[in-house]
């Protein structure tokens, strides 16, 4: 499930998404014309601000360019 998602001119990709199932937080950083980088945090209250900040470091190399 999709948590949140930005999408740049240059035609990258940001996205965090989770699987409840499994436990699991991802965030997916997709530069244009590139392979996506995927990180791996466990779903629970300690871990999502880590991914939050990580989310918004992968924005903030994308608004760079």
């Amino acid at each position: 499930m999709t948590i949140i998602e930005d999408d740049f001119t240059s035609g990258a990709q940001v996205s965090m998404q989770m699987d409840k199932d499994a436990g699991e937080l991802f965030v997916f950083h997709c530069p244009a014309g590139q392979g996506c980088k995927v990180n791996k945090w466990p779903l629970d209250s300690y871990h999502m601000p880590i991914a939050m900040a990580h989310y918004e470091e992968c924005c903030e190399l994308e608004r760079a360019v």
